[in-house]
């Protein structure tokens, strides 16, 4: 039997990186049937420096050493956009899963590589795989590049659970997520609703009857928060993240960067614009939209066709 030979720096099933590496392989092996796939990462999963920066240019070479034997090889994740030296020694013909980054961060450097990389990516004119659709405009007149992969085996969930809280977020202490606004937000909203906080902790002045904030908690364990929630206020930088897409399936009002735009493949009045740099009008609209009911929620979304790219 033909074989594959894959490195993946994470498969959890409770981290955003590990599903979608898990559903990519779902699609390889939709595609490969007649393969088997040999797993070339042994280390057990953990968040530090060395996890995270230097293993995955350790597996780079480690594909290096079966691409060199004429095998079949793929590079599933880490794949952010920015990671310009793994877009530079990967093997020629490997089989590379779905990018991911944001185009909405303002740091110098971050925009620098960013760039770099999308250099790259033309350069080598390879077919693309992109987590999301926030760098289509940088690819307009590329045929060979795909979108949204997040959304491959998104699902709707029934829900008959009783609302306990009006709000969730899902907060992480990342500069680059708008946690100003976020905690801006957690503290006023508070004043009037109850909301459940997931993630990290949060700063303790913000500690009142109607917050309440759960550290570290599995995906199961989220999903029942999500699903007693009525609403939810999205991080700044990606408006399509698992977390984002948890609460579309249950059906949650979702509050969103205004900067982040849904490209016309995606269509839903679940989604509602806030601006994170203007706080006041922001709160203001979200209390004034939890007064509004919408008479039917709708997220419609048109895929592409994921095994196209790997035909290619």
């Amino acid at each position: 039997m033909s074989k594959i030979y894959y490195w993946a720096n994470n498969t959890k099933k409770n981290s955003g990186e590990g599903i979608l590496a898990l559903n990519f392989l779902s699609l390889l092996k939709k595609k490969y049937k007649n393969y088997s796939f040999i797993k070339l990462n042994s280390f057990t999963h953990k968040e530090n420096f060395f996890y995270n920066y230097i293993l995955p240019i350790f597996g780079v070479f480690r594909l290096w050493k079966f691409h060199i034997k004429g095998k079949k090889v793929c590079y599933i994740n880490y794949m952010p956009i920015w990671n310009i030296l793994i877009l530079m020694i990967l093997p020629k013909k490997t089989i590379v899963g779905p990018i991911t980054g944001s185009n909405l961060k303002t740091n110098i450097i971050y925009i620098l590589l960013k760039h770099i990389g999308i250099f790259l990516l033309k350069k080598k004119n390879n077919p693309i795989l992109f987590s999301h659709s926030q760098f289509r405009k940088y690819f307009k007149s590329n045929k060979k590049v795909f979108y949204n992969f997040i959304l491959y085996n998104f699902k709707f969930k029934k829900n008959f659970t009783k609302k306990k809280f009006d709000f969730i977020i899902y907060f992480r202490k990342n500069k680059n997520k708008g946690n100003d606004f976020l905690i801006y937000a957690i503290e006023k909203l508070s004043n009037k609703f109850k909301i459940v906080v997931i993630g990290d902790s949060i700063p303790k002045y913000l500690e009142n009857k109607n917050i309440f904030n759960y550290k570290n908690v599995n995906r199961k364990k989220a999903l029942k928060f999500i699903s007693q929630s009525k609403s939810s206020i999205i991080s700044k930088e990606n408006s399509l993240s698992f977390f984002a897409l948890d609460c579309v399936s249950y059906n949650l009002n979702i509050f969103h960067n205004i900067n982040d735009k849904f490209n016309g493949a995606i269509k839903t009045n679940i989604f509602n614009t806030i601006k994170f740099d203007d706080f006041n009008y922001s709160i203001k609209k979200i209390t004034k939209n939890l007064a509004y009911k919408k008479s039917t929620k709708y997220f419609k979304f048109k895929l592409d066709n994921f095994l196209d790219y790997l035909n290619n």
